[in-house]
């Protein structure tokens, strides 16, 4: 019976690993991917009766979710840029990450995402600028600060999610217990 249990223990943490990385990865094609890892911690910790990862870690990861999330929309609304986009500006950035990435998702085995995210929030931006002011040189500040707002939230919330796959692994095998 201590062998059956082993082996469910087992492919129980091959299966949270699994779904980590998935998550990780989801990152790149421009999803929410922090919220699958917390997801995954959820019906791991339900499934094991909270033995290992508790509450605590839960909430932990939660709130990294919600910072790396929002990271992420700060920066990539153009907020990094030399100058402060308006409000204009900002949401053609978001929508224009958005659809480039969804354009570019099937190129590359999906890293075309994040490419076409890139891209798309560098031409929001830059068309919203340049319908506001006319003037080219405006336009690419703008396109260029939405870039690198965009390579920036992703790098941060790609962090974030690679912090909260440690720690939810770390706490499935038990090393912050004792």
């Amino acid at each position: 019976m201590a062998t059956v249990m082993s082996v469910v223990s087992a492919l129980g943490l091959v299966g949270l690993a699994g779904v980590c990385v998935l998550g990780l990865f989801s990152l790149v094609v421009g999803l929410p991917g922090t919220f699958l890892i917390l997801l995954a911690g959820v019906v791991y910790a339900w499934a094991t009766g909270f033995a290992t990862v508790t509450w605590g870690t839960l909430g932990w990861l939660a709130l990294l979710a919600v910072i790396g999330e929002g990271i992420e929309l700060a920066l990539g609304s153009g907020v990094a840029g030399s100058a402060r986009p308006s409000r204009r500006v900002a949401v053609a950035a978001i929508l224009g990450s958005v659809l480039g990435g969804l354009v570019a998702a099937p190129l590359l085995f999906g890293l075309g995402a994040l490419f076409g995210a890139l891209a798309g929030a560098f031409l929001g931006a830059g068309v919203a600028a340049h319908s506001e002011s006319g003037d080219l040189g405006h336009a690419m500040r703008h396109g260029w600060g939405a870039f690198k707002g965009r390579l920036a939230g992703f790098v941060v919330k790609s962090a974030v999610g690679v912090a909260m796959t440690l720690i939810l692994m770390a706490a499935a095998l038990g090393l912050g217990n004792g």
